[in-house]
């Protein structure tokens, strides 16, 4: 399964990708891969705004709460 394209230059991924809580650990799986990458609201959000979301917003367009940061 291949990641996403935007891997490379996603902000969350970059800020989380070494964290060690497991439902952190959970988004990171779920968002590079799979047919829910292609719903992500971080990709819709640089799309419609021609840069990238703060790397603290999920791919549900929701912000990591502050106890996983």
């Amino acid at each position: 399964m291949a990641d996403c394209e935007l891997l490379d230059t996603c902000g969350f991924f970059r800020k989380y990708q070494n964290t060690l809580d497991m439902a952190c650990k959970g988004f990171l799986k779920t968002d590079r891969h799979g047919p829910q990458m292609d719903e992500c609201k971080r990709k819709e959000f640089r799309k419609a705004n021609g840069q990238p979301p703060h790397d603290d917003m999920l791919s549900t367009g929701q912000t990591m709460p502050e106890n996983y940061r």
